[in-house]
């Protein structure tokens, strides 16, 4: 796809996202360097900018499906937004005062991982390191908003590091600040594992099952020193261990009846202290599970009334 053409389908797609959202992106115009809205403390103009809207996209040769590129374009001006009204508004008093302001959105910088090819993965330019096994990419994340940028107190929303950058947030710092937090929400969940070995896997703090497994440390206590370990997890919230104990067709089945934004893996993982590895697809696990015979009922001793 040319260049002209690329441009094209980027503007189509800013314009439907503008032209539906009821919220903040409803304020957006369209000029010719980019997008602009006006800043509602005075009046002034946060633009943004064509190749910055590219980045948000991720899709330089066109190829994605409008939804997706319409959602990622409209995480990434919704947070471009709401981080601009937070620090502009500390900007306009004094600098110690947006220094404090950053420092905040920095205290809220979470980690968060994905399964490669998740529906909600932002694209390349998110992923902040793949676990080996290429299974698994880490990146950022926002306490106070949810996966599409909107607020909700409750939530830790994907957070595209560009945001951050054009934004004015050091970057260094709040990918530290994750890490920090993924280093201790990993070390109280390798306890918790280590009291209940064959528990279920459940999140921890702010870190679901998805992104403690991004840790080195979680990793080593989930294999137990036993080299590698078999794993189902099919959403974001829950995981389980020793699949000679579960019905094979399972890790399918729970993935394909969870919401797509929640899901995890599609199939069942291989771990070890260093790698998360998908199993390779084939075979019919829900035909095999149902195909294999009931086991018979247990016969009880005939009662002395009989």
């Amino acid at each position: 796809m040319t260049a002209d053409r690329t441009s094209t389908a980027l503007r189509r797609a800013v314009l439907a996202v503008t032209l539906t959202d009821p919220g903040s992106l409803a304020e957006l115009e369209t000029r010719e360097p980019g997008v602009v809205r006006p800043r509602t403390l005075d009046g002034s103009l946060l633009q943004i900018e064509w190749g910055e809207l590219v980045l948000a996209a991720g899709d330089p040769a066109g190829e994605l499906p409008d939804p997706l590129v319409h959602r990622r374009l409209g995480r990434w001006l919704r947070l471009r937004i709401a981080l601009d009204e937070m620090l502009h508004a500390g900007c306009s008093t004094s600098a110690e005062a947006a220094d404090e302001v950053r420092a905040r959105v920095v205290s809220r910088v979470r980690p968060r991982a994905l399964p490669v090819g998740h529906p909600l993965h932002p694209g390349a330019s998110w992923t902040r390191r793949t676990v080996l096994g290429g299974a698994l990419d880490a990146g950022l994340a926002l306490r106070g908003y949810d996966d599409d940028g909107r607020v909700d107190a409750e939530a830790v929303g994907l957070l595209p590091a560009g945001v951050l950058v054009a934004a004015g947030v050091d970057l260094g710092l709040a990918g530290a600040r994750a890490d920090s937090y993924l280093a201790d929400m990993a070390a109280l969940a390798g306890e918790r594992l280590r009291r209940d070995p064959t528990a279920v896997l459940r999140p921890l703090g702010d870190a679901d099952v998805l992104t403690l497994l991004a840790s080195a440390s979680f990793r080593t206590a989930l294999v137990g020193g036993q080299g590698m370990r078999s794993a189902a997890i099919p959403m974001r919230t829950r995981g389980w261990l020793d699949l000679g104990r579960i019905d094979p067709a399972f890790a399918v089945s729970a993935s394909d009846l969870t919401e797509p934004d929640e899901r995890g893996f599609p199939r069942p993982i291989l771990v070890t202290a260093d790698e998360v590895t998908l199993v390779r697809a084939g075979g019919d696990a829900v035909r095999q599970s149902l195909a294999d015979p009931a086991p018979e009922e247990p016969r009880r001793p005939a009662s002395r009334g009989a």
